[in-house]
């Protein structure tokens, strides 16, 4: 029976991906064009993907690979193999959550390792509930459009570095299960980190934060560091859990700073910060063996 398994496996490979003319399945090189379509099928068969410099049309949706269970409203769709996009450029949306006319909503579950190393995103990315079971990688990429990480889970360690979200950002109630990098990222409009958990460092440092900028309620059992980052609009800070240690060394801030209702485990580092002219609203902020941080307030 396993063996005639594996045949059946290897004849819809060939069928999926030799042509009417005999040809073999070739791989996508380098510059090539691909589908979406193309995408989804290769993973559907167990396909790793590994595309360098390649451009992809059409909406990317990873819940199309496994679909989901008709009879549940939130169902997950199952990505099990190594996903690697090098320097490539996304023409449409890409996405890893839909809804379904029946109301049913999907989330994708990537098993392995996902990748997106310098690319172009020419529209919006929507991760809503991913679950990362491997270690997901966004270096260097920018987004056009919105970028929606809302309720991901990275659960083996997290990169943006030196990404480029032209559009909001979002990551309300994700969990950071590992090490995250953000350093060198910008932001250009808005960005909310809300609800969210975060068990391991967190790095933002040299990053810039050009819109409204937003941590509220979150639970951090590690250090955040935003050493020599730049806020130019409105940084809000409140009502969150921080274990470790806030780094604002050298910061820049431009706009207001509201930092309200926090409880922390230690005094945040501000030393060389330039604080914005309008002052620092820091209010009802509890130490866990003092009863009030004052640090934004000295000289």
């Amino acid at each position: 029976m396993k063996k005639l398994n594996v045949f059946l496996a290897v004849l819809l490979a060939l069928v999926v991906f030799q042509g009417c003319g005999g040809k073999q399945y070739q791989p996508p090189k380098e510059g090539d064009s691909l589908t979406s379509q193309q995408i989804v099928d290769m993973l559907r068969l167990g396909w790793p993907v590994y595309l360098k410099g390649c451009t992809i049309k059409g909406t990317l949706d990873f819940t199309e690979v496994s679909g989901g269970s008709g009879y549940v409203a939130v169902a997950p769709s199952y990505v099990y193999s190594d996903i690697v996009f090098a320097n490539c450029v996304f023409e449409d949306s890409v996405t890893s959550f839909s809804e379904r006319g029946n109301s049913q909503k999907l989330y994708t579950v990537f098993d392995k390792n996902v990748v997106f190393m310098e690319c172009d995103f020419k529209r919006g990315v929507n991760f809503t509930q991913s679950d990362f079971r491997g270690r997901f990688d966004f270096d260097i990429s920018k987004v056009a459009g919105n970028a929606a990480f809302d309720g991901c889970k990275f659960r083996g360690g997290s990169s943006f570095a030196m990404a480029n979200f032209n559009g909001e950002a979002s990551f309300v109630s994700s969990v950071f299960g590992c090490r995250t990098n953000f350093m060198k990222s910008f932001f250009r409009k808005s960005v909310i980190f809300q609800r969210c958990r975060m068990e391991d460092m967190v790095m933002f440092a040299d990053s810039h934060f050009y819109g409204y900028t937003e941590f509220s309620k979150v639970t951090a059992m590690c250090d955040i560091d935003f050493t020599n980052s730049q806020f130019v609009d409105r940084l809000v800070m409140a009502r969150s859990l921080y274990m470790g240690n806030i780094k604002f060394a050298n910061c820049v801030f431009k706009s207001n700073l509201e930092f309200i209702g926090n409880t922390l485990a230690e005094q945040p580092n501000v030393a060389g910060a330039q604080l914005p002219e309008a002052g620092v609203n820091a209010t009802d902020n509890f130490m866990l063996q003092k009863a009030k941080i004052d640090c934004f307030n000295k000289k």
